[in-house]
């Protein structure tokens, strides 16, 4: 009698329906940067990935740029909560939007989102154009110093990595530089690539054709580690101590989906990302599998939430600005 009961309690307390779900129909995976960038690649991996898993299901890709990837957060909570929509989502603008002056959010993400899992880490390289008047990060600094206003930089959307990097590095460093926002990072390293820009936190993905190919001059690394593939790149903290950002991306579901979706995608996308051949060709890719439960990326925005916060205040950074 007491193993039954034993049992029956154990029973009880384990996780309900992660293996039960059914996917019926066609599944949305929504990006929030526009085709052609190393987020879209990740989510048409994941997508095809997944399909397989599903036993040959579409699950589909929608590109929904813009809004600092609140166009796509909208759309990911808004959509019916029956488990067939997820959306990849920016790690560092789940966890500075809410804390951001100025910046306007068209839906409360810590209310409207459910995180499933994290999903990678992607490093961040500080780049410029090989004609720059600069080659070293402390060159760059005083350049920018005595042209006040004449250096500009690119960003990928308000709020996200890039702004606060850009932001960061102007207020350490003492400039005063001109923000330019795209709509992803594919655009803006093509502004630089056709002079019309100076520099850009580009994810190394995206920008190590062209430093390969000497069309990109990579200045320094905001890893906190140097780069195998680029040792002879410096780190931005080794001028600027503490200067440190990488990029996190994960998955999330609107806030009203069952906790049995929510356990079910999480054991889908964690054994997506822990197949060793999907993790070789991330790191191929220059990408950093990541996984884990959905409390564990609730509590990486919150963490990310914390200290970028800290950033935000110590810089005085706005929407806009």
């Amino acid at each position: 009698m007491r193993r039954r009961s034993l049992a029956l309690s154990l029973l009880a307390l384990a996780p309900k329906g992660a293996g039960a779900q059914t996917v019926t129909r066609d599944v949305r995976l929504i990006v929030p940067f526009a085709p052609g960038g190393t987020v879209d690649a990740l989510g048409r991996m994941v997508a095809d990935a997944l399909g397989q898993r599903l036993g040959g299901r579409n699950v589909i890709v929608e590109n929904r740029s813009g809004g600092g990837t609140f166009i796509a957060m909208q759309a990911v909570a808004t959509a019916p909560p029956d488990g067939h929509t997820l959306a990849l989502s920016a790690t560092a603008l789940l966890a500075t939007g809410p804390v951001m002056p100025g910046f306007v959010m068209p839906v409360d993400t810590d209310q409207a989102l459910a995180p499933v899992t994290s999903m990678i880490r992607v490093p961040m390289v500080l780049v410029a154009r090989p004609d720059a008047p600069y080659r070293t990060l402390p060159e760059l600094i005083a350049y920018g110093r005595a042209h006040p206003g004449r250096l500009n930089i690119g960003n990928s959307g308000l709020g996200g990595q890039t702004h606060l990097l850009a932001a960061r590095l102007a207020h350490e460093a003492g400039m005063v530089v001109e923000q330019v926002q795209y709509r992803g990072g594919t655009p803006a390293l093509l502004d630089i690539l056709a002079g019309n820009a100076d520099i850009y936190f580009s994810l190394l993905p995206e920008s190590m054709p062209f430093i390969r190919d000497n069309r990109l001059r990579a200045i320094a690394f905001a890893s906190p580690e140097r780069y195998p593939a680029l040792p002879d790149v410096p780190l931005l903290r080794e001028t600027l101590p503490g200067f440190t950002g990488d990029v996190g991306y994960g998955m999330v579901v609107a806030a009203a989906t069952p906790p049995e979706w929510i356990a079910f995608w999480n054991t889908q996308l964690n054994g997506v990302m822990n197949d060793p051949a999907f993790r070789r060709r991330l790191e191929e890719r220059f990408l950093v599998p990541m996984n884990g439960t959905p409390g564990a990326y609730r509590d990486e925005i919150v963490t990310d939430r914390r200290i970028w916060g800290e950033v935000i205040r110590a810089a005085n950074i706005r929407a806009g600005s």
